[in-house]
Formats: structure tokens, C-alpha cells, sequence
């Protein structure tokens, strides 16, 4: 029998929203949220501040109400804004927030142009929507958000260039996709950083390249196969991402000094990392 949605756990769920056009000085707080808030500004002006820092907004503008976080906002006397919003939570919040780009250091958000501008506000009003007229379906909720924050992460400049989170990604990505025909601008686009900026991350922080690294890690995963499995080595070469026997054979050579034909006889020649 079917689990209902509402039993399921889930990374992240919307709980209610709104959409307001503000009178003249209309302002919320400062207080504290016991849930995560993001507004997004359709039109006019307005002022909100959180931890002690403030920010002037217009449209195209989003801003992130962190629980817990001192926070305010304003609408201005001349050029009230309008906008709406969206409350959620849960256990992965924190994290697809931060891949986002926003965080209490970093909780503003400006849309690139007037047509992903346009988007955002469009998502989110829909997302008001179904939460108003169609309040049984999780799902719809689910998708509608997600669809948000895959706007908020695509925009330039919208993900954190920290060098720790950035790695984490790339190698994440490698560690789970080693097996197909990936490229080094593959893994560049999945971290949100360009090729040349990734070769100078893996440099510092792992002393060797991007392409070196995938290379190695399909080495060691061939390793593990032909020491664990009975597979034959053109089977291997395929499940490890190579382009055919041949090039799987030079590579583990040049690794390792030694064949795959030689390694899988003596397995002890060469630890299995």
C-alpha cells in the first residue's frame, strides 16, 4: 500500500506563502523567525536588514530570513514594494540554500536580468498559488520550490566560489559519474566555476590536475574490480570510464608498471587502495 506524501521525510518542504503589494513604510520586525523565509520583490523599493547589516532593494531583489537571525524589513514611503514568499524548513534546507549562494553572510539575491527576473517572480506566485488552491499536493509544492532554488543556482554569480565547497563538489561528482564519458568542462559545470579556475583548485589543494585526479580515480576503482571480481578486462576498462582496452592497459602501466593481466595474478604487487 502507498505511503501517503505527508509520511514522507523530505530534504526541504514549503509550509505557507503570500503576495502583497505594501502600503508606504510598511515594516516586519526586528524579530526573529522560527523558520527559513525568502521574498522576492516584484516591484518598488524597501530596506531589510539582518545582523546588524542593512541593504536598499528594488525589484529583481530576494532576501533570506535566517531562524533564529535578528531581521527587518521596510517597505519605502515613496515607492512601496510589492513582492511574495514563501516559508519552508527541513533537514537539508541549510545546505540547498548554501548551494544557492545564500547564507547569514550572504542573504541577498539579484536576479541577472528582467527575464529571469520575470521567472522567479512567476515561480513563486504559482508556488503561492498551489499553496492557497491546491493544498493536498505536496508534490506540486515540492516541484514548484525546487524549481525556484534551480533558479536562484543558475544565475551568474549565484554560487559560492569557496574553494572547499567547490572541490567537494567536483570530486563528488567525479566519484559518482567516473564510469561514463565525462569531460573536465563536465565537472567545471557542475562545480559552477570554469575550467581554468578548477585546474588551479586542484593544483593547490590537491597538488595535482583535474585530469590526472578522474584518471587516477578510475585506476583505483579498476584496481578494486580486478582484484574482486572475475570480470574480463575489456569489461573493466568499460566500467571504469576508459574508451576501450587499449587505453585502460597504457594508462594502469603507466601508473602502476605493471599490466592489468599482471596485476590481477599477483594482486599483492601493487596495494588496492
Amino acid at each position: 500500500m502507498p505511503h501517503p506524501v505527508s509520511s514522507i521525510s523530505h530534504p526541504v518542504r514549503p509550509f505557507f506563502s503570500g503576495h502583497e503589494q505594501t502600503l508606504p513604510g510598511h515594516a516586519c520586525g526586528p524579530g526573529i523567525w522560527p523558520h527559513y523565509l525568502i521574498h522576492f520583490v516584484l516591484s518598488g523599493k524597501g530596506t531589510f536588514s539582518s545582523a546588524g547589516r542593512a541593504w536598499r532593494l528594488g525589484p529583481g531583489s530576494a532576501f533570506l530570513i535566517i531562524p533564529g537571525v535578528v531581521s527587518s524589513y521596510s517597505s519605502d514611503t515613496d515607492a512601496p514594494w510589492e513582492y511574495c514568499w514563501v516559508g519552508f524548513d527541513g533537514k537539508d534546507a541549510e545546505t540547498i540554500l548554501d548551494s544557492c549562494g545564500l547564507s547569514e553572510n550572504s542573504p541577498i539575491f539579484c536576479a541577472a536580468d528582467e527575464k529571469s527576473s520575470a521567472s522567479m517572480g512567476s515561480c513563486l506566485l504559482s508556488l503561492n498559488d498551489a499553496l492557497q488552491n491546491d493544498a493536498a499536493n505536496l508534490w506540486l509544492h515540492l516541484s514548484l520550490l525546487y524549481r525556484f532554488f534551480s533558479m536562484l543556482s543558475s544565475c551568474p554569480g549565484s554560487l559560492s566560489r569557496d574553494p572547499d565547497s567547490c572541490l567537494e563538489t567536483a570530486l563528488d561528482y567525479i566519484r559518482h559519474n567516473y564510469a561514463y564519458d565525462i569531460t573536465i568542462e563536465d565537472v567545471a559545470r557542475r562545480a559552477g566555476v570554469d575550467r581554468t579556475w578548477l585546474y588551479r583548485l586542484f593544483r593547490r589543494q590537491l597538488n595535482t590536475s583535474p585530469q590526472q585526479y578522474l584518471i587516477r580515480y578510475r585506476l583505483q576503482m579498476a584496481k578494486q574490480l580486478l582484484s574482486s571480481s572475475s570480470l574480463r578486462i575489456s569489461e573493466i576498462a568499460n566500467s571504469c570510464g576508459f574508451a576501450d582496452n587499449a587505453s585502460f592497459c597504457r594508462h594502469f602501466r603507466a601508473q602502476f608498471s605493471i599490466t592489468p593481466s599482471q596485476f590481477r595474478r599477483s594482486p599483492g604487487t601493487v596495494p588496492v587502495e
